[in-house]
C-alpha cells in the first residue's frame, strides 16, 4: 500500500492504494470523480490538454506514486459553480469522454 497525497481539483487529498493503482482509478473508484473515463486514448484528451496549454498527462497512463503531489483537474473541476463549463457543456451534448489531466505542482 502506498499513501498518496495531491490536489485534485483545488482540493488537497490523500489515499492509501495498492502501488499498481492507475490514477484513474483513484480518481473514479476512490473520489467518486466519475467524469474521468478509462482507456479513451483518442483526440478529446489532446483536445483537453492544449485548452489548458500545460504539460499534461492522462490518468489512465500514471500510477498514482507517480502523481504524489500533483495538481489534477478533471472534467468536474473545470466548472464555476453550478454553472457549466463550455468544455462541459460540449462533451455533455457530444456524448464525449474526458481523462483527467496532471502536471507537477
Amino acid at each position: 500500500m502506498a499513501t498518496v497525497k495531491l490536489t485534485v481539483n483545488g482540493k488537497a487529498v490523500s489515499a492509501d492504494v495498492e502501488d499498481r493503482t492507475l490514477l484513474v482509478n483513484l480518481l473514479r473508484d476512490h473520489l467518486n470523480l466519475t467524469g474521468t473515463h478509462v482507456g479513451c486514448d483518442n483526440q478529446p484528451v489532446r483536445r483537453l490538454c492544449r485548452a489548458y496549454r500545460r504539460p499534461a498527462v492522462k490518468s489512465c497512463t500514471v500510477l498514482v506514486g507517480q502523481a504524489n503531489g500533483a495538481n489534477v483537474t478533471t472534467i468536474e473541476g473545470i466548472a464555476k459553480g453550478d454553472e457549466l463549463h463550455p468544455m462541459q457543456a460540449a462533451f455533455r451534448d457530444n456524448h464525449g469522454c474526458s481523462a483527467a489531466i496532471a502536471r507537477r505542482a
